[in-house]
């Protein structure tokens, strides 16, 4: 059987069989599909040691199977690959398992180890790689094997209603929250076309700025785009419009929005980015973590919480990962779309809209983290599982965010629309206390 047939049956069978047998078969194939070669060393990390062996002795049959000899190795990731380079495996595949009591994550990597001496002092390694990203629902078997002791609770479903806050008679080209007067309770900015409107949680306007006086951009785009984020320490509102060259740097006095300086990049939730100009989205040459990146390609939102993070690409898809760049998309994701902790629980949510570009009316649906993940690690459809909560708009969600509006630690998302008759609409979207 061919390496290729064998990730295809490897991949059919993920559907069936227990949590750990999925698991092992999707790491397989994702070893398969990058054209790693045998023999593999294995390194599994998990804060459960039986769950970790447990893990390392099914993922290795699997990759046995595969006509993959594998053996595991006891060292941490760090020192696994001097490991394997000295014990001649080709291939090395690093797992760290994590638990939260329902959810089973496996995150990690594969490489092959073998080096390029002949490219110099600094060798390089082969080409072949592949980041491992899963996510699958505890079963008894995994909590048995983590020392979890699950007690059936009766599932609270997730409702939001849906209240219109303001309607302009222009498209939202941006929109964020954070504290700007430092009362503990978020205010919402607002781009429409190139002024800063600064809302109360209640929709009331605390101040307004006008950004046409900045340098022009070196093109313009077809439609209003443009980005907003808060800064704390010192309290700051970034303000970049598509058709200026520079972000302006804006500080709440009273109840005006004075500028404080000017800046060629934006920070949106720990990841800083430029505006294409002449385009609706970001340059693909970011910074995480104060850490240079090179994203795939553009993209036109992007939203973080509790480390996970979201990236909508031009094309209709996102990813969802716990760290960038990561290769698994969820298709059918608007720009509309954001992270936010609607049952203030610790863990997002994550609510998307649809990737329509025409049509009068879009599709809102609320999922759950773990869902999400699950998509993105096998490519799948935001439409193909059953959503928390869904609703259909008027209107197309253009921008989105997660905000806690009236300071209680649950988080409501905060979106605009672009109606048919080319006015917008700001929406809050609050959950429904049972």
């Amino acid at each position: 059987m061919t390496g290729g047939v064998l990730a295809l049956v490897l991949s059919a069978a993920a559907s069936s069989g227990s949590t750990l047998e999925q698991l092992a078969d999707g790491v397989a194939t994702r070893v398969l599909g990058a054209g790693l070669m045998g023999p593999v060393g294995l390194v599994v990390e998990a804060n459960a040691p039986v769950l970790a062996r447990a893990v390392a002795t099914v993922v290795c049959g699997r990759l046995t199977l595969a006509k993959l000899s594998c053996e595991v190795l006891e060292a941490t990731p760090s020192a696994a690959v001097a490991l394997a380079t000295t014990r001649e495996l080709s291939t090395l595949v690093r797992l760290s398992i994590l638990t939260d009591g329902a959810t089973l994550i496996v995150r990690g990597d594969a490489l092959e180890t073998w080096r390029n001496f002949w490219a110099g002092e600094r060798p390089t390694r082969g080409p072949r790689a592949v980041a491992i990203g899963l996510t699958w629902e505890f079963d008894a078997e995994v909590a048995a094997l983590a020392g979890v002791t699950r007690s059936p609770a009766p599932a609270v479903p997730l409702e939001l209603k849906l209240t219109s806050l303001a309607r302009w008679g222009t498209v939202p080209a941006a929109l964020a929250a954070g504290d700007l007067d430092g009362d503990r309770r978020a205010e919402v900015a607002v781009l429409l076309g190139e002024e800063v409107v600064l809302l109360s949680a209640d929709a009331k306007v605390l101040a307004r700025y006008d950004l046409s006086s900045g340098p022009a951009a070196a093109a313009l785009s077809r439609e209003p785009f443009g980005a907003l984020a808060f800064t704390q320490n010192p309290a700051r509102l970034v303000a970049w419009s598509g058709r200026r060259a520079r972000a302006e740097v804006l500080a709440l006095v009273g109840s005006t929005l004075r500028p404080s300086g000017a800046q060629d990049t934006i920070t949106m939730d720990g990841l800083t980015a430029r505006l294409e100009p002449g385009l609706n989205r970001f340059l693909p040459d970011v910074q995480v973590g104060g850490r240079g990146l090179r994203l795939p390609s553009g993209f036109q939102a992007t939203s973080t919480r509790s480390g996970s993070a979201l990236v909508v690409w031009p094309d209709g898809s996102a990813t969802l990962a716990r760290q960038l760049p990561a290769s698994g998309r969820i298709g059918d994701v608007g720009c509309g779309s954001a992270l936010g902790d609607v049952d203030g629980d610790g863990v997002p949510e994550l609510l998307v809209s649809t990737a329509r570009t025409s049509g009068d009316a879009d599709e809102l649906r609320l999922l759950s983290l773990a869902a999400a993940e699950a998509l993105a690690a096998n490519a799948q459809s935001a439409r193909s599982t059953p959503p928390s909560w869904q609703a259909t708009l008027k209107g197309r969600a253009l921008v989105m965010t997660g905000a806690d509006l009236d300071g209680d630690g649950s988080e409501e998302f905060v979106f605009g629309t672009w109606l048919a008759d080319g006015t917008g609409e700001l929406w809050v979207a609050r959950r429904v206390t049972p």
